[in-house]
């Protein structure tokens, strides 16, 4: 498909999927839970079926590690002699396992790869539906995340139940918290950065005292200086998968052939950074108008996961540090959509201005970067 067909594809399904989630918010309001729950089902089942329906091209790491880990799924007679096939985390490899069992195409696998992804989205936007409209949370979801969780579909996976466990967490549902912790852990191992840049941000905001604060920025300021050789030292001692050895390497290593480095200036990385920039910093500024306080939490994470980014962009001139910050950018499905507070939307005109610029701003950076530039690699769509 042409890339103007496909973001027609795309937008349609974007449409339909809020559509149904706006639907479910005004049923779960009227306390019919049984038709909210149906129309829920809708609004999730409706992009994981695109996602499923996918071609094996549409997506960077498709064929490298859906496929691959699918097809291996296949051949084993038993999950042990699975085990032996590939070295994908444990999560991922169950998933594709009882897949392959009930199925014999990778489309099925994707289509739950998606779900695993979107049903942890929905339920924070059902938590926090009192805060922001559903359909707005999603719309946040479909236009920063979809596309890209079709190429990094186990980090995106780990990421989504990352930022579940921070909602079960603050309202005190530490099992269910705990659950969305090791199946986050299960599906990739980088939810310990996840995991990592939450418990920073609460002992940000817990330092009263000046001293302590000074030590502790002293702290994190020593972290950054000698990330580099921290991460060899967790190399040298075999404290790293595999993987996370070979990136480590391309990250700190002098070889700028290598993948994610930047040699130069690259106008589509600035571009990308000053959106991202926008996106925590208009809210920040904004939300200063309005008495109603957001989780000052959310804020600080988005800003580490800004700082950490940057700081690894300029120093090592490479955008991996994109692969770690991207569980900060998820807790923009919590900033973004409180936007609407900050301005009037008592009458009906007022609330189209409003959501509209937000929609449109989201969807301008989702058809320049991914659409135009195709980061995620899934501008043209091909079915199956």
């Amino acid at each position: 498909m042409s890339i103007g067909e496909s973001t027609v594809l795309y937008l349609v399904v974007f449409l339909i999927t809020c559509w149904f989630t706006n639907q479910a918010d005004k049923k779960f309001s009227m306390n019919r839970t049984r038709t909210a729950v149906a129309l829920s089902v809708a609004a999730i089942f409706v992009p994981s079926l695109l996602a499923g329906m996918r071609a094996d091209t549409v997506g960077k790491d498709v064929l490298e590690y859906a496929v691959r880990t699918f097809e291996n799924a296949e051949a084993s007679s038993t999950f042990k002699h699975f085990e032996t096939l590939t070295q994908e985390p444990k999560g991922y490899m169950l998933l594709a396992f009882l897949t392959s069992r009930l199925f014999n195409d990778c489309g099925y696998f994707l289509f739950f790869s998606e779900l695993f992804v979107i049903v942890p989205v929905y339920i924070v936007a059902y938590m926090n539906r009192e805060r922001s409209p559903m359909w707005l949370t999603m719309s946040c979801y479909m236009f920063l995340f979809y596309n890209n969780s079709f190429n990094t579909m186990k980090q995106f996976v780990s990421c989504s139940f990352i930022l579940l466990f921070y909602c079960l967490f603050e309202e005190k549902k530490y099992v269910k918290a705990a659950i969305c912790v090791v199946i986050a852990f299960s599906f990739h191992f980088s939810a310990l950065f996840g995991l990592g840049f939450i418990l920073l941000a609460k002992a940000i905001k817990s330092k009263d005292d000046k001293v302590t604060r000074v030590i502790f920025a002293a702290t994190c300021l020593l972290i950054a200086v000698y990330l580099k050789n921290i991460s060899q030292l967790l190399v040298t001692y075999s404290l790293l998968p595999e993987k996370y050895v070979r990136n480590i390497e391309a990250v700190f290593g002098s070889d700028m052939n290598v993948y994610l480095k930047i040699a130069g200036f690259n106008m589509h990385v600035f571009l990308e950074w000053l959106f991202k920039l926008s996106f925590i910093a208009i809210p920040l500024i904004l939300y200063k108008k309005v008495e109603k306080e957001i989780d000052e939490n959310v804020r600080i994470i988005t800003i580490l996961g800004m700082a950490f980014y940057t700081y690894v962009l300029l120093v090592f001139k490479t955008v991996y540090g994109g692969r770690l910050s991207i569980f900060c950018d998820f807790f923009l499905l919590l900033l973004l959509p409180m936007l609407k507070n900050v301005f009037r939307n008592e009458r009906f005109d007022q609330k189209v201005v409003v959501n509209g610029f937000l929609v449109g701003y989201m969807g301008f950076y989702w058809f320049l970067f991914i659409m135009i530039y195709g980061v995620s690699a899934s501008n043209h769509f091909s079915f199956r």
